[in-house]
């Protein structure tokens, strides 16, 4: 055998072993490969076993609209001071129950400031005022008496000299002679300036005077003017005597009243008190505090009833009425359910961001124990019960490309099938269409990724 010979079949032997070599790494992989799925099939089987599965049946649904909302009291309020002071009093501690008009707070009296001090100076005299109203009545009714028989004997009096002075007649030769008399006696006093001369020219312009038209004239207007005062000064005192006849003017006796309420209330200030029965839920000051008007000083809140306000879209708040059913479920209290029912449902819608919804009010069932107001609790309202239909639980549905998916576990494999979904609950899904027989065995809450991985093996 020649030397090329030898080196030939030396090369077909390194082909043959590296071609060996190749095949048995390959099915080396492959072996490890095909282990590596089973293996991975079974910790997928194995982990598939431990999801829960619900059957496939028909049931009764109960529809719900969800929302949440915090909690209020049935009332609540916060008081503020009304003036400035010391705090005097404080007899009470945040979560007691108290009655209404229960003082909570009383400023120290030894210590008011100015206007605290005019109200008390305010209601002494209404007091005084009130107390005096009686005996002060007689001594006006004494006088307005007086002065009406005083009034109407100078009415008399005016009358008389009012019926004398227009009786007057005078000739006009007797005016003529009484005018020729003073202008004599005039002219005689300027030309003999004496007393005797003067006093005659008064007696002379006494008599002119009586017979004088104008001199009538202007006293007849006096006495006419005093006559119609001295009758409106007798129609007024009448008036006011009638007034007090069976006792103290009631007008008076009203105003004085209103003076009165208005220190008591002006001294109102002092005090803080509860406007309704409820519970305090907040007192902001201590004895010996300074306080000034308009500060905060308590909180009181009615918590014989609870309510929630939840927001509803506008799509879902047809379908609210008043009486409907609620379930509540709080974060603090996760593993109980309370109860209420919708008791009042806004009219009118709050636009924010261009999301109308519409406030729906739940009063909380008596047994709230626990509750507090400020907690905030999701609601399940229940709209509606529609008995056989299909369901699923919610957790098992799921949400892709906007169509609805759920797992059936078929041979031991879970098999995707489309859904078409109805009404809902919280709870549960109303399932309108879908590929599925009764019995069948749905999964819960099916990871994505383990469903994926079944899916990649081919199921």
């Amino acid at each position: 055998m020649s030397t090329a010979d030898r080196t030939q079949i030396k090369k077909k032997n390194k082909t043959g072993r590296t071609l060996l070599i190749i095949l048995l790494i390959l099915a080396l992989i492959i072996g490890a490969y095909v282990v590596n799925q089973r293996r991975l099939r079974r910790a997928n089987e194995a982990a598939l076993a431990q999801l829960e599965t619900v059957p496939y049946t028909r049931e009764t649904l109960t529809s719900t609209i969800s929302g949440a909302g915090p909690v209020r009291p049935r009332q609540s309020a916060t008081l503020y001071w009304q003036t400035s002071g010391f705090v005097g009093e404080r007899d009470h501690e945040v979560g007691e129950e108290v009655t209404e008009d229960t003082i909570l707070y009383r400023l120290d009296d030894s210590r008011l400031s100015a206007d605290m001090l005019q109200a008390q100076l305010n209601l002494l005299n209404a007091q005084t005022s009130l107390q005096n109203l009686e005996s002060d009545t007689d001594i006006q009714r004494v006088t307005l008496q007086n002065n009406l028989t005083n009034a109407e004997k100078t009415l008399i009096t005016l009358e008389q000299n009012l019926l004398a002075l227009t009786s007057r007649d005078c000739t006009d030769w007797r005016l003529t002679n009484l005018q020729t008399a003073y202008d004599d006696a005039l002219e005689s006093y300027q030309n003999w300036p004496t007393e005797t001369s003067w006093l005659q020219v008064q007696a002379a312009r006494a008599d002119l005077d009586f017979c004088d038209p104008a001199v009538i004239a202007s006293e007849t207007a006096s006495l006419n003017s005093q006559i119609d005062l001295q009758k409106q000064n007798i129609a007024s005192w009448q008036a006011e005597l009638d007034k007090i006849a069976n006792g103290p003017d009631p007008e008076v006796k009203a105003k004085l009243e209103l003076q009165l309420k208005l220190a008591e209330k002006q001294l109102e200030a002092r005090t803080i008190k509860a406007p309704f029965d409820g519970t305090i839920t907040a007192l902001n000051y201590n004895l010996g505090d300074m306080v000034s008007a308009g500060s905060p000083a308590a909180q009181i809140a009615d918590l014989s009833e609870l309510f929630v306000d939840v927001p509803i879209s506008e799509v879902d708040i047809p379908q609210i009425k008043v009486g409907q059913e609620a379930e509540l479920v709080f974060d603090a209290y996760f593993d109980q359910t309370f109860y209420g029912k919708v008791v009042e449902v806004a009219t009118v819608g709050v636009n924010t961001a261009g999301i109308v919804n519409y406030n729906v009010t739940i009063q909380l069932d008596s047994e709230h124990d626990g509750i507090r107001p400020g907690m905030t609790v999701g609601v399940n309202i229940l709209v509606e019960e529609k008995p056989n239909t299909y369901t699923v639980p919610a957790e098992s549905v799921v949400s892709r490309n906007g169509n609805y998916y759920v797992y059936v576990l078929r041979d031991g494999i879970p098999v995707e099938v489309e859904v078409k979904i109805g009404a809902y609950s919280s709870r549960k899904i109303e399932v309108l269409q879908a590929d599925i027989q009764d019995g069948e065995s749905i999964l819960l809450s099916p990871p994505v990724s383990l469903m994926d991985a079944f899916a990649g093996m081919g199921r």
